[in-house]
Formats: C-alpha cells, sequence, structure tokens
C-alpha cells in the first residue's frame, strides 16, 4: 500500500473520529414546555382543590374573581407566564399506580387547573406532590405520563382570598382629605397634613397614619358577622370623591375587619395596621412632658 493510500485512509479515520466526537458532546436538547398555551389569550382559569372551586376570569384587561371581586391581575399574569413556559425533562412516572402515589390522578389530586381561552380548554391537567425545590408533578386529565415541571404548587393559590387585589380598599389617586368620625377632619395643605380646627398635631404620627390608608393591603376576604357598629368610621377624599370605610374590631380575637361603600364585601386587616389608622385624636397630639414620663408614645 502505497504512502498516499495510507494518508488517505489516515484522514478518513479523523473525519470519522472528529464527526463521532463532534455528535457526542453536542449540545443537551432544550426540554419541551408541558403546557403548549399563549398566555396572552387565556381568557379564564378555574382551580379545583378538595375544598373549593376558585374561579377566575378576564374583563376587559383587566382580572375579577368569580363573584366580581376584583383580582390580582399581575399574579393571575405572572402564573400564566410561568405555566407556559414550564419545562419538563423525561416522564417520572408512566404507570397507574405511580401517578395515584404521586397524586395527578381523578381520584387523587392535589389541584386540578383548566385553562380557557373563549370557549377553547387549552389546558387542563393534575397538579400533585413536589419531589423537589420549585418542582410539581403534572399530568394531563386525559391520562398519559407524569412530568416533573418547573413550578411551585403553592402559586396556585387554593383559595379566592390568594387571587384577591389586596389593595382593592386603597384610595384612587391623591389623597387629600381624612375624616375620623366624631373625632378629627385632615386636610392635606400643600404638602403638609392639617387639622381643620387648628389643632397641633404630631407631624410623624399624622404622617404615618397617612401611609396606612394609601398603602393599605387586605389580607382576607372575611365572612365574619360583623358587630352592630364600627370601632372607626372614616371618609376620605381622593381623585375619585369621597368614600367611607368602615373598622370593625373583633375584641375576643384582636380582630379586624374592613368595608368600604366603594367595594363590595368584608376583608381582614392586619391588627397592627388596623390599631393605627383607627387612632382618635388625642393619639395624635404631640407627646407631652406628661406622656413621657408617663406612658409610652401612641406611636413607634
Amino acid at each position: 500500500m502505497n504512502r498516499a493510500m495510507l494518508a488517505g485512509l489516515l484522514a478518513l479515520q479523523v473525519l470519522i473520529v472528529g464527526a463521532v466526537l463532534a455528535w457526542n458532546v453536542r449540545p443537551p436538547e432544550q426540554p419541551d414546555a408541558f403546557f403548549d398555551f399563549n398566555p396572552d389569550e387565556i381568557t379564564a382559569l378555574q382551580i379545583l382543590t378538595e375544598d373549593d372551586t376558585i374561579d377566575v376570569h378576564k374583563v376587559d384587561d383587566t382580572w375579577e374573581l368569580g363573584d366580581g371581586k376584583p383580582a390580582d391581575s399581575e399574579k393571575v399574569t405572572d402564573v400564566l407566564d410561568k405555566l407556559a413556559n414550564a419545562s419538563t425533562g423525561w416522564p417520572v412516572a408512566t404507570s397507574a399506580s405511580t401517578a395515584e402515589r404521586f397524586e395527578v390522578t381523578e381520584d387523587s389530586f392535589q389541584k386540578r387547573l383548566t385553562l380557557y381561552a373563549g370557549e377553547d380548554v387549552v389546558a387542563d391537567a393534575f397538579f400533585g406532590t413536589s419531589p423537589g425545590y420549585r418542582k410539581v408533578h403534572v399530568s394531563d386529565v386525559s391520562g398519559g405520563p407524569v412530568f416533573a415541571v418547573e413550578f411551585s404548587n403553592y402559586e396556585l393559590g387554593s383559595d379566592n382570598s390568594s387571587w384577591l387585589n389586596k389593595s382593592l380598599l386603597r384610595p384612587e389617586g391623591a389623597l387629600r382629605r381624612l375624616v375620623h368620625d366624631g373625632e378629627y377632619v385632615l386636610n392635606k395643605v400643600e404638602d403638609e397634613w392639617v387639622a381643620e380646627n387648628g389643632t397641633e398635631l404630631d407631624k410623624t404620627i399624622v404622617d404615618k397614619v397617612i401611609g396606612r390608608f394609601e398603602n393599605l393591603n387586605v389580607y382576607t376576604i372575611s365572612d365574619a358577622l360583623l358587630p352592630s357598629e364600627p370601632k372607626a368610621l372614616l371618609t376620605w377624599t381622593d381623585d375619585r370623591g369621597d368614600t367611607t370605610l368602615s373598622l370593625y374590631h373583633f375584641e375576643e380575637e384582636d380582630d379586624w375587619v374592613a368595608t368600604s361603600d366603594r367595594v363590595d364585601g368584608q376583608y381582614g386587616i392586619s391588627t397592627y395596621i388596623a390599631k393605627e389608622m383607627a387612632m382618635t385624636l388625642e393619639e395624635l397630639l404631640p407627646m407631652t412632658d406628661e406622656s413621657e414620663e408617663g406612658e409610652a408614645a401612641p406611636v413607634d
């Protein structure tokens, strides 16, 4: 065998070895997304749990709960985006017994999510146990293999309160006037809040109280039987006009519930926030020498 032929064979071997190595070190395939839908086209979602059914639907450009209460549109959008991009690897189970153990069957599931685009169902899946951090077992309701997708089960809130727009009771736009019935009337003059009757107030305390209204968040939908009279009746003026907020106090549990003439329903408010919103005129006054020697100031 002459040298030219040997050189040709050697070159061919080099090409073959190079091709094999290139094939073995090629980039891994990107994992597929479990769901196949466009988040912008979703108009409603339904979540079934063992104890509840949560319905959230789109009205124009905002989201609402089934009873018309405003939903947290940012949360809904975030969840839909995460689901649309929730990637999978190989199936983690294919047998019925394993699917049952992972709680992704018709008879045993932690949550069932159904997504609608108009009248069309574009996704329908069971969510079950978690195999690890920020992962959950998922299977299509029609059957098939079980996958572990990149998603946290808790993000599919288990009750209406978890999907509620928590800022629904806040003033709309700038707050200009605040009236605590039987206690005080405050007006915003330039950049300072002043008492309408000229009483000198502690600016630091007043600003903190006003901030509680401007940044008000509720934490739950309440079905408690309300006391006959509110602890505080508060009326404010904002860009939309006048509205009245009623604060109810349950002394035994030290719980607070608020209602508004602008928004239907009743809502739980954190105790420390509600107490500051309900402060009396006396608690807004500057600290005196006598109060310094006696009780501590009402707001830290």
